[in-house]
């Protein structure tokens, strides 16, 4: 019963971990995209984008 109890709680840090990471990693790259497209005048594009952050 313990080592299930254990196998339970590893799956959920990694479930939590790996949705952490995903929301993050999105956020990263959609500002990174946001800027470029910014830079190259494409600004209702890159405001569309910002705005799902």
């Amino acid at each position: 019963m313990r080592f299930i109890k254990r196998i339970f709680y590893a799956l959920c840090l990694l479930l939590v971990g790996w949705l952490f990471n995903f929301i993050f990693n999105t956020q990263f790259v959609l500002g990174v995209v946001s800027g470029w497209l910014m830079k190259e005048g494409y600004d209702n594009i890159a405001r569309v984008l910002l705005n799902l952050i």
